[in-house]
């Protein structure tokens, strides 16, 4: 069975994309994993989501969302915000994953030495998260 030039040409094109979308989960995970190592000393304090949005993110042929809330938290009487991110292939699970969120008490971690530096770690979260 001969292979054209199209055909070669699509085979790759498909296995870059598959590379490309494995490398963007171990980067995901990886991520994830080294931030629950770094944050593993830092103050865990109780927080609230005020709001959150999502927007659609185009790679080529490829679309994905970024689900973006925005949360306040005080630690030793002074007020700070922090922005958490998570990704979803569709758009729905991403408007689910906000409207889940908002208004919630949440729990933040801060670092001790700059408590403007925070993180949200899904273990933390009595209820995991939404959606």
């Amino acid at each position: 069975m001969a292979i054209d030039d199209a055909s070669l040409r699509g085979l790759i094109f498909l296995l870059i994309a598959v590379v490309a979308a494995a490398a963007g989960l171990i980067r995901i995970f990886a991520w994830s994993y080294f931030k629950n190592l770094l944050t593993a000393g830092w103050s865990v304090t109780q927080g609230r989501v005020e709001f959150g949005n999502v927007v659609e993110q185009r790679v080529r042929y490829f679309s994905y969302f970024v689900a973006t809330i925005h949360y306040s938290y005080s630690v030793n009487n002074e007020y700070y915000s922090g922005a958490f991110e998570r990704v979803f292939l569709r758009e729905n699970s991403a408007d689910r994953f906000v409207a889940g969120m908002k208004d919630q008490m949440i729990f933040v971690r801060s670092k001790p030495s700059r408590p403007d530096r925070s993180a949200l770690l899904r273990k933390d979260q009595p209820g995991g998260w939404p959606a």
